[in-house]
Parts: structure tokens; C-alpha cells; sequence
């Protein structure tokens, strides 16, 4: 308990020592941050969990349990910094028509400082997730490699449409599963219908997190779904894909009352979608509401029901 608690203390106090030691940088990491997106995998990772628990004859949740748990996103975290470092200068050219308020647009940082802040906020993340579960360890470093894949060249794979989000998708996979194993599970029992959810229909909606970046990608040759398909027509697809993402979840769980509940989550979200001006943080807070709101209807269908 003690050894999780200090490692937990260090992780909280690491970005305060690094505001007064270079308070710019520090101060543009923790803005640029895009927390909505990093509850999308704290989500996953309470599903994992949620899941293993809605198996088991028991729940009991340990207090070293938790702060597993807990350091775990805080590795996640860490993680993150990297992936945002890496994404935004693979993306400098992009980002200077579509998000001119990130760092390096507005010259706020230097390249070289920024890209170490991220190579530290890696170590740290891996040194961090060896120190606690090795479950953990092998998960940051399959997320870490598959953001860089996605985001850096050589292989920069966010510029074919399905292969990338795919790739995110494993990546979800990946953090659910460490979930499941840190909550007590056997990687090779995590139920194969909720991977293939998160694999297929789960990544194949998450496709709208290009729809607002549609202008800077096409201009810089990234070849996202929007950008080949046209706005229009691929929205009418994302609208699809979520249409069997709520539908999956409804089958899968398998409870009456949970598919008018999907259905009417269905009817928003693609209501938004199709809101004009499209705006990206209405469609991800109901995305990620919908993710919190299915670990919770599994939890109350195992020890409510």
C-alpha cells in the first residue's frame, strides 16, 4: 500500500516540480492535455475491469486495487503527453489551418524542448508502469508504439481511413484488456465478443474525430474518411457505423430496458453528428457518456438485478 501510495505521490508532484522549473512548456502540455480524449480510455479501462468483475462470484474492490488502477491512468496520462507531443509536430503543417492554438503554431515552444518533454513523459509512463504490473508495462508500450505508428512517419498510417482507425481500435483494445488484468482477470479471458466491439463498430464510429480536421488533412495529404468521401457522405457512414455500435452493445448485453436505452442514445449522438456547424465536443461528451453509462449498466446487472 505504502509503495503504491508513494508512487501515486510522485506522479501528482512530477508536473508541479516541472512549472517552476520550465513553466512555459509545462504550462502548454497540461493546456493542450485534450482530457475528453484521455476519458475515453480511462472508460475502456473501467470496462475492462467492470467486466472481470461482472464475471467473477465476488466483488470486492481492494484499496491497493484502486491505486493500481489508478496509477495505471496515471501512466496513461504520461502516455498521452507523448502521443500529443509526436501527433503535433507530425502535424505542424495540418494544425497551422485547423488548430492554430497549439503550441507549436503559436511559437510558444521550441521543437527540440518540446519533443524532450514528451521522450521524459515516455520514460516515465514505461519506467512507471514496470514499477507497479507487468500487464500494465506491456500495455503502455503496445499504446505508445501504435500512436507513433499512427501519428509519425515512416509509416504515418493515419492517412489510410480504416487501417487507422483500426489501429486505434486496437489500442482501446489494449487499455480494456489491461483493465480486465489489473482487476485480478487472465489476458486470455477477456470475453471475445466485447473485443470484438471495441475492435470493429467502436473504432469505425470514432472515425468523427476527423470531421473537423477535414480542411488541414486534405490540404497535407492525410486521406481520413471526410477528406476522401467528402463531409457529407461521411457522416452518413459514421452515422452508421455508431447505428451497429449501439446495436452491438444492446446484443451483447441482452437486458430489455438497455435497448430503448440504446436506441435513444443512438437517436442523440447521430443527431449530433449532423448538427450544423458540426461541432467535435458535443458528439464526444455523449460518446464518452455512453461509455461510462455501459460500465454502469454491467455493474447493475450483476449485482442489482
Amino acid at each position: 500500500m505504502l509503495y503504491y501510495s508513494l508512487l501515486l505521490l510522485v506522479s501528482f508532484m512530477v508536473p508541479v516540480f516541472f512549472l517552476f522549473v520550465c513553466p512555459v512548456i509545462t504550462r502548454e502540455i497540461l493546456r493542450d492535455l485534450r482530457l475528453i480524449r484521455i476519458l475515453h480510455y480511462i472508460a475502456l479501462a473501467l470496462l475492462g475491469a467492470v467486466l472481470y468483475f461482472s464475471g467473477a462470484t465476488t466483488f470486492f474492490l481492494q484499496a491497493q486495487q484502486a491505486l493500481v488502477f489508478t496509477l495505471f491512468i496515471a501512466a496513461l496520462v504520461y502516455a498521452a503527453v507523448f502521443a500529443i507531443i509526436t501527433n503535433n509536430i507530425a502535424d505542424l503543417e495540418a494544425d497551422k489551418i485547423c488548430n492554430i492554438n497549439r503550441p507549436l503554431v503559436k511559437g510558444t515552444v521550441k521543437q527540440s524542448h518540446y519533443l524532450l518533454a514528451g521522450i521524459f513523459c515516455l520514460a516515465y509512463s514505461v519506467v512507471l508502469s514496470l514499477l507497479v504490473h507487468r500487464a500494465m508495462f506491456y500495455g503502455i508500450l503496445l499504446i505508445s508504439a501504435g500512436y507513433y505508428i499512427y501519428s509519425c512517419r515512416p509509416l504515418r498510417l493515419k492517412r489510410i481511413p480504416f487501417i487507422a482507425k483500426l489501429l486505434i481500435g486496437f489500442n482501446s483494445l489494449v487499455v480494456a484488456v489491461c483493465g480486465f488484468a489489473l482487476a485480478g482477470g487472465q489476458v486470455a479471458n477477456f470475453p471475445l465478443s466485447w473485443a470484438i466491439f471495441i475492435i470493429l463498430p467502436l473504432s469505425l464510429a470514432a472515425n468523427f474525430v476527423d470531421l473537423k480536421d477535414t480542411t488541414g488533412d486534405g490540404q497535407t495529404g492525410i486521406k481520413t474518411l471526410p477528406v476522401i468521401l467528402g463531409q457529407s457522405r461521411a457522416i452518413h457512414l459514421i452515422a452508421f457505423f455508431t447505428a451497429c455500435t449501439y446495436v452491438m452493445a444492446a446484443v451483447i448485453i441482452h437486458i430489455l430496458w438497455v435497448y430503448p436505452l440504446c436506441g435513444m442514445m443512438a437517436i442523440i449522438h447521430i443527431t449530433l453528428l449532423y448538427r450544423k456547424p458540426y461541432n467535435e465536443k458535443p458528439v464526444f461528451f455523449i460518446y464518452i457518456s455512453a461509455l461510462f453509462g455501459l460500465n454502469i449498466i454491467l455493474l447493475l446487472n450483476k449485482y442489482l438485478m
